[in-house]
């Protein structure tokens, strides 16, 4: 089969199958363009995420305590529109409260918190749980579906060189926000995810991850690279329902009569390369998503404290999600 020179849109992922070690074959009927649609979004990416944020903002049940006596509080509803557009702006608590004066009337907004009263919430313990509800409702929008399930790591703190220029003797000394995050590799969207310190192995976080997968979601592959190919982490893709299709180590042995899943996972790649390589290929669009979030939102943290320092990859992950949602039609149906 000879390759044939195209532009590349997102369908090209669709594989039909592999003609060589590092070649596959593309399915040309699936490779059909709206160019007029895409001309629809990059117009109005930007009110489509404005428009998005304000519609999930107001139909978020915040279950806020009101005061009934003394100097009322901050409206949550207004706190979370303030650290959405801070995330989608990439400005400061200052910025954020001169860009909330501006947007008043579109957000139907009474009060506006001052930077202060912003920078002393995003470091609450009740706004780690509001994130994490938050996140969990833009995810409860998708219909129930089967997904193939791509699981990685990747950082976020203060310094100038992000996650991937750094090396991996410094990543487990310095001080990062590590993300395990499970993503659909199909629709580039952020699954589940769990934030730990940056000297915590991506093995161990395998399985908390995979059991905070929503419930309308059924994953049917587990893709990951070899850092995942251990027995503990195949069994719990298993558990889930997937099937574990997970890179091996360059030095993993070849068993003539396997008997556990990993020496069984090991003989199949060992055995049919080609078939292996073909059923893993999607396994980077984990690394895709990342490389989307560090471009649209930005890879560095305002905040020092180590709540607020996780309130902003919360926020950077559901704002993430609903941008992407936010670029399809049955999102506004």
């Amino acid at each position: 089969m000879r390759t044939t020179e195209i532009e590349m849109p997102r369908d090209v992922f669709n594989f039909s199958g592999q003609t060589g070690i590092d070649t596959f074959a593309i399915e040309p009927e699936k490779m059909s363009i709206d160019f007029e649609r895409y001309d629809d979004l990059a117009v109005h990416g930007l009110r489509l995420a404005l428009e998005a944020v304000r519609r999930h903002a107001d139909e978020f049940p915040f279950w806020q305590r009101r005061r009934r006596f003394g100097r009322p509080g901050a409206d949550e509803r207004v706190l979370l529109i303030a650290f959405l557009l801070q995330q989608l702006m990439g400005l400061t608590f200052r910025e954020t409260e001169g860009l909330l004066g501006m947007v008043r009337e579109y957000y139907d907004i009474d009060t506006i918190p001052d930077h202060s009263t912003l920078c002393r919430k995003l470091s609450s313990k009740r706004w780690c749980v509001l994130l994490g509800r938050f996140f969990e409702r833009i995810l409860s929008s998708l219909p129930r579906h089967k997904a193939v399930v791509a699981t990685d790591a990747t950082g976020y703190s203060g310094r100038k060189r992000s996650w991937r220029e750094t090396s991996y003797a410094m990543k487990a000394k310095e001080n990062w926000v590590k993300v395990h995050a499970a993503i659909e590799v199909d629709e580039f969207i952020v699954l589940s995810y769990r934030l730990t310190k940056s000297n915590v192995h991506e093995s161990q976080m395998f399985k908390e991850v995979w059991q905070e997968l929503p419930d309308n979601v059924q994953p049917i592959r587990s893709l990951a690279d070899s850092a995942y190919f251990g027995n503990d982490c195949l069994a719990a893709a298993r558990q889930c329902g997937a099937t574990p299709l997970h890179a091996i180590k360059s030095n993993a042995r070849d068993f003539r009569e396997p008997e556990t899943f990993y020496q069984k996972l090991a003989s199949f790649a060992r055995h049919w390369p080609k078939r292996f390589a073909a059923l893993t290929a999607k396994r980077n669009h984990v690394e895709t998503v990342f490389s989307m979030i560090d471009k649209a939102l930005g890879y560095r943290l305002r905040c020092r404290s180590k709540d607020s320092r996780r309130n902003e990859v919360r926020c950077k992950l559901a704002l993430f999600n609903l941008l992407q949602l936010a670029m399809r039609r049955e999102f506004w149906c």
